[in-house]
C-alpha cells in the first residue's frame, strides 16, 4: 500500500494517545522481528573494520613476531 507521507502523517496525528502509543509498540516489534541469520549477516555489514594502514601494521607485527620465534 502505498500513502503519501503528509497524508500518513495527517493521519498519525488524528490518533489517541493510546493509539500512538498502540502503533509505537508496533513498529517497534517490528524492527525484532529478523531472523537469527539476517540479524547476524546485519551485525557483521554494520561492525567495525580495519583500514588499510592498520592491516598493514598487523602484518608486519606478524613478520616480526615470527622472525623473532624462529630466533629463540
Amino acid at each position: 500500500m502505498q500513502i503519501p507521507f503528509q497524508q500518513l502523517l495527517t493521519a498519525v496525528k488524528t490518533l489517541t494517545s493510546s493509539q500512538k502509543a498502540r502503533l509505537k509498540q508496533e513498529l517497534e516489534a517490528g524492527k525484532h522481528k529478523k531472523d537469527g541469520k539476517a540479524a547476524f549477516i546485519e551485525m557483521l555489514l554494520d561492525g567495525p573494520v580495519f583500514t588499510e594502514k592498520e592491516i598493514r601494521i598487523i602484518e608486519e607485527n606478524r613478520k616480526s613476531i615470527a622472525k623473532w620465534r624462529t630466533k629463540n
